[in-house]
C-alpha cells in the first residue's frame, strides 16, 4: 500500500487562518472575520478528506 502525503498546502493554510483569526480576535471586534474562519474550514476539509479517501 503507498503511503499518502501529507497535505502540506492545507497545513499552511491552516496555519496562516489561525493566525489571522487570533491576530483578528484580540481585537475584540463585534464584526466577525468570515474569511479566516472559511479557509480553517476548507484547510480541514482537505486534511480530512485526504485522510478518510
Amino acid at each position: 500500500m503507498a503511503r499518502k502525503k501529507f497535505p502540506m498546502l492545507a497545513l499552511i493554510l491552516l496555519i496562516f487562518a489561525v493566525v489571522w483569526f487570533a491576530s483578528e480576535f484580540y481585537n475584540l471586534n463585534i464584526n466577525l472575520p468570515w474569511i479566516p474562519l472559511i479557509l480553517i474550514v476548507i484547510a480541514l476539509g482537505m486534511i480530512i478528506n485526504r485522510y478518510t479517501a
